[in-house]
């Protein structure tokens, strides 16, 4: 018969265990509002097939060096249906959505996103769509 998990031990993973890291939770704070006027952390709306880079180190209560941080990912005013997908900055992007969604619709969903492991606090955002649409990022926490 075999034996479960030994307490403390990672599960899931592959390869050396890394260091823990504890969970640092902030005031809910609007880190990427595309809506806004243009700028590193705003407009304008995601283009369609865009890819963009966001550094968010330094953002609301966000240290440098942190590895990922807790958001609410929004999106709305989408002119065609597709999705979002997000991965830490100068990581392979995963082949999975971050948040999907249809024309005109706004949607929700919450995440755990890693950011790059150079410690620049960045990340990647793909827009998978024929259409443009707006990004709001809310922060909650922080791993580190």
């Amino acid at each position: 018969m075999p034996e479960g998990p030994v307490a403390g031990e990672l599960i899931g993973r592959r390869g050396p265990a890394t260091t823990p890291a504890f969970f640092y939770t902030l005031p809910p704070c609007r880190v990427i509002d595309t809506r806004g006027a243009q700028g590193s952390l705003a407009g304008p709306a995601l283009g369609a097939g865009e890819q963009r880079t966001f550094v968010i180190a330094g953002a609301c209560g966000i240290p440098g060096g942190a590895p990922s941080v807790s958001v609410n990912v929004t999106i709305t005013s989408p002119t065609a249906g597709g999705f979002l997908t997000l991965a830490p900055g100068g990581q392979p992007m995963p082949l999975t959505s971050t948040i999907n969604y249809a024309a005109d619709a706004t949607r929700a969903n919450n995440a755990i996103l890693g950011l790059a492991r150079d410690g620049s606090g960045s990340f990647v955002v793909v827009n998978e769509s024929v259409g443009t649409v707006q990004l709001i990022l809310d922060v909650n926490g922080y791993f580190q």
